[in-house]
């Protein structure tokens, strides 16, 4: 193989999937292996400039996230071209494409069949990439074929600034208890209902702790949805308002043609207007952080500064309070800062319910704590029990219904024993320093990159 391998790396995420999954790992091969790779990152490639599929042939590899081109007929297409000149398409993927039915976008994704183009991406890209063994055998079940290739979510302290140990001890002794998550974990963070008012009633762990939510945010917007009174008085009119009716109309989302012994003029008349939808922006008040903030301050009754609490309820962004006691709010950062919060923590908190979606997600979490040597206390499902060990470089809370009582009895202990705290910290460094360091990982990326091009040049 003559010259360097050209790798462009395309993902239009700018959040962590990005950062983690394209960005990061871009950065470490242009660090470490510039002089057997050419690695360029353009998530602005222009589809309408006629030029664009020759700048693409221009690259042994492409590496994109989920999908490259939306419409799967036209990306088969371009495909198809760029196999011809030896492109190889990668396409990495860190979810799975079915969400569980508490997930906030589950209906929508239902309703759009959002999977669909997700699964032809993943049959016409020549390899695939993703985070957990347990994910690529899934994956293994769509392509049919051995082409999945596993890099674990990792980091490189040495460089990522944010993964550095800063960590700092709480100024006022206490011990911080830390959730840091997105938008989509109410069905996972219902778990620890009680949780926090219960330690705080507890004498031994009264006043000791404080809870912190990273990644507070008010942004995103949602669909208030009206039904229409004109069709609702119509139907009255020809005594067709019927529990029955009512029940078909709910059930098939306003859909005309489903509903039963409906007249053709009405479902001319109300075909898509039977619902009315309209997006707003949410209001602060509205935010899906505020639920979980209720949850981890026992509907704030945790916090005992009426002052401070009439204060948080300004949603103050870029505000800091004098004293915020046994509760914090830590809003949204960027994804190359975001990990910053772990300097101010002394125990984080990784809640999954235990569905399909979850278990195939990365143990990113447990990756978050390894170079700070810090405590973990998740869920005990994949991806948190593959390599986590109960009571030796994590905690495990079994996944019951009752599951809160293990969540007090183990975040006491926690609470209570620092020594128990350094150890497990310590282990879990000792256990992933080596197999989630970026550095590693990307070793064997380019070793899989490196043999996807010689192979495809050989049959070339």
């Amino acid at each position: 193989m003559d010259g360097k391998i050209k790798v462009l790396f395309y993902n239009l995420d700018s959040a962590g999937v990005n950062y983690f999954r394209t960005l990061t790992p871009a950065m470490e091969i242009e660090r470490n292996h510039s002089d057997e790779f050419y690695v360029e990152i353009n998530p602005k490639i222009d589809f309408n400039d006629p030029s664009f599929v020759e700048y693409l042939k221009s690259f042994h590899i492409i590496h994109y996230h989920r999908q490259f081109l939306p419409d799967s007929k036209q990306m088969l297409m371009l495909a198809n071209e760029l196999k011809k000149s030896g492109t190889i398409l990668i396409v990495d993927i860190d979810d799975y494409w079915q969400l569980h039915k508490k997930h906030p976008f589950y209906a929508m994704a239902i309703e759009r069949k959002l999977h669909i183009p997700i699964l032809e991406n993943l049959k016409i890209a020549d390899y695939v990439t993703t985070t957990t063994d347990l994910f690529a055998d899934e994956i293994r079940k769509v392509t049919g074929k051995d082409n999945v290739g596993v890099f674990y979510n990792s980091v490189d302290p040495i460089w990522m600034k944010q993964f550095q140990n800063n960590w700092k001890p709480d100024p006022n002794g206490l011990v911080r208890i830390t959730y840091m998550a997105g938008s989509s974990h109410m069905a996972d963070v219902e778990q620890l209902e009680g949780v926090a008012n219960w330690l705080d009633a507890d004498p031994q762990t009264h006043g000791k702790f404080k809870i912190i939510i990273a990644g507070w945010d008010t942004e995103g917007n949602t669909t208030d949805i009206t039904f229409n009174q004109n069709f609702g008085a119509e139907l009255q009119k020809r005594g067709l308002w019927t529990n029955q009716m009512v029940k078909a109309i709910n059930n098939t989302r306003g859909n005309v043609d489903a509903l039963p012994n409906l007249p053709d003029d009405l479902k001319e008349k109300y075909r898509g207007k039977v619902f009315d939808q309209k997006q707003r922006d949410i209001k602060s008040i509205e935010s899906v952080y505020l639920h979980y903030e209720k949850i981890l301050t026992d509907n704030h009754r945790l916090i005992t500064n009426q002052d401070y609490l009439q204060w948080l309820m300004n949603f103050e962004r870029n505000v800091s309070y004098p004293d915020e006691g046994n509760f914090a709010r830590r809003w949204t950062q960027k994804a190359n800062i975001y990990a910053q919060v772990l300097d101010e923590t002394d125990i984080e908190i990784a809640p999954l319910a235990d569905n399909s979606f979850n278990r195939m997600k990365s143990n990113l979490k447990q990756v978050e704590c390894w170079s700070r040597k810090l405590p973990i206390v998740c869920s005990d499902i994949p991806p948190y029990n593959v390599h986590g060990r109960h009571m030796e470089n994590c905690v495990l809370i079994p996944n019951e219904k009752n599951a809160h009582k293990y969540w007090k009895k183990y975040l006491k202990k926690l609470i209570l024993d620092a020594d128990l705290r350094k150890r497990l910290g310590e282990q879990l460094y000792e256990d992933f320093k080596e197999e989630y360091n970026l550095a590693n990982v990307t070793k064997k990326r380019v070793e899989f990159y490196k043999a996807a091009v010689a192979k495809t040049l050989a049959i070339v």
